[in-house]
């Protein structure tokens, strides 16, 4: 049988005895052992059995959409998931496409009927499991924010994790000093970035990866897989307060996966926290001049009609409206947002007049109408025919009824005649008057 090696690991995982290494050599000894051939192997390190957007599953499926395997080995199936409803489709999906998933430390087969009763009170035990350590996580968390413990130190920070103190980072501090001096000599963000950028200067995203080893956040790379700054990454350092020592926790609450922002009357605050890098006075000139600096709203701004609907291909940003004129024409064009706020090393010029999008739209809406014209002329002709066909099959039904009805009876006759011809045979029996006089 050809077998399929899935592991997984989130944080909140005993470290040792759900290590990717352990679970990987209880699923190759298990499959030695009886024999089986592995095709192929993947896992998920660092992931909740809450969600099922894996990089580990997606190999996984293409490998059973290919047909080249016969079954999955976990070593338990809280490593396949923990959301009972969403496990339970995985596994429906799996035995469509004849692929079993085998649990090895549990004895478990989904082909086995014997174990659906079994899957199901673990699907129930993993999914409460998953919700339970999530509160607790949650309140853990919120009773650090409370107690002005930092998990994350920001951009220009670093924490020594052997004494949990928060020290100050030589190069990203001096970015971030750079950053504020560059602003108040009235250089726009655009142009903060294009320096910095030229200056080579590492971007937050790019040390945080090199902090955890991995990438965090690949929206920050270009499309050749650069670091790069943008308005974005200098506008978020130039409104953050820790910079003058304050810590501020607690801004916002997620529930069911929406994020709230709360009144700063809930915020916790701590002052005299971090190391000074901007001093308060900066800071406030800072943000007076970025309030100054900001758009007012207008309630009767032009909507776009598609504004927001358009993403790039290349770098995923969304595109937005510009408004141009040509001849003394005014036409509206929609531009990547990535290109047209950072520039070509961030992405390629991408643009597309709107008129070209009503044809599109205009050509896919007739396509639509002809075909729900085609769709509600074939529902007539299905109506029509059910219309003449409902007198034969309702007299049939009513055949059928009264046949139903007959046999019934029958059996009920049948069922009497038994009962009377059991109760005759047990009278006739020679002990049987002994015994009723007995008891008598």
């Amino acid at each position: 049988m050809r077998v399929w090696i899935y592991a997984r690991l989130s944080n909140d995982d005993d470290q040792e005895m759900n290590s990717l290494l352990n679970q990987q050599e209880i699923c190759h000894g298990f499959a030695e052992q009886h024999g089986y051939t592995i095709v192929g192997q993947s896992f998920d390190d660092n992931v909740s059995g809450m969600k099922f957007n894996r990089h580990g599953l997606d190999e996984l499926t293409a490998a059973v959409d290919a047909g080249k395997i016969n079954a999955v080995i976990v070593k338990d199936l809280s490593r396949l998931g923990r959301h009972r409803t969403q496990t339970a489709l995985f596994i429906d999906y799996l035995r469509e496409h004849q692929v079993r998933v085998i649990s090895a430390t549990e004895g478990i087969d989904t082909f086995c009927d014997e174990d659906d009763l079994i899957i199901g009170i673990r699907g129930l035990m993993n999914d409460y499991y998953a919700r339970d350590i999530s509160k607790k996580i949650r309140a853990g968390y919120r009773q650090k924010q409370r107690e002005g413990i930092v998990i994350t130190p920001p951009f220009g920070y670093w924490k020594d994790r052997n004494t949990n103190t928060i020290e100050l980072h030589s190069e990203a501090s001096e970015t971030v000093r750079m950053v504020y001096s560059l602003y108040l000599q009235c250089h726009g963000q655009k142009e903060i970035a294009r320096r910095l950028n030229a200056l080579g200067r590492k971007t937050p995203a790019q040390l945080r990866a090199e902090q955890c080893g991995r990438e965090v956040c690949a929206a920050s790379k270009t499309k050749d897989g650069r670091y790069v700054w943008t308005y974005a990454s200098v506008k978020n350092i130039l409104v953050e307060e820790a910079y003058t020592g304050v810590l501020i926790n607690h801004r916002s609450e997620t529930n069911s996966g929406k994020a709230k922002r709360l009144e700063q009357a809930e915020w916790y605050r701590h002052e005299n926290f971090f190391p000074v890098i901007i001093e308060r006075d900066i800071w406030q000139k800072v943000q007076q001049k970025l309030k100054a600096q900001a758009r007012p709203a207008n309630g009767n701004k032009a909507k776009h009609r598609y504004a927001g609907l358009i993403l790039c291909k290349e770098c995923g940003s969304p595109f937005v409206p510009m408004i141009r004129y040509w001849n003394g024409k005014r036409r509206v064009e929609y531009v990547c947002k990535g290109y047209h706020r950072n520039g070509k090393s961030y992405c390629s010029s991408h643009r597309i007049h709107e008129e070209l999008l009503d044809a599109a739209v205009q050509e896919f809406a007739q396509t639509m109408r002809i075909r729900m014209a085609e769709d509600q002329k074939e529902l007539k002709q299905k109506q029509k025919m059910w219309a003449l066909r409902k007198p034969i099959l309702d007299a049939h039904i009513f055949a059928l009824q009264e046949k139903i009805q007959k046999v019934e009876q029958e059996v009920d006759l049948l069922t009497m005649s038994k009962i009377e011809a059991t109760i005759e045979v047990f009278k006739n029996r020679p002990d049987a008057e002994d015994k009723s006089t007995r008891d008598f």
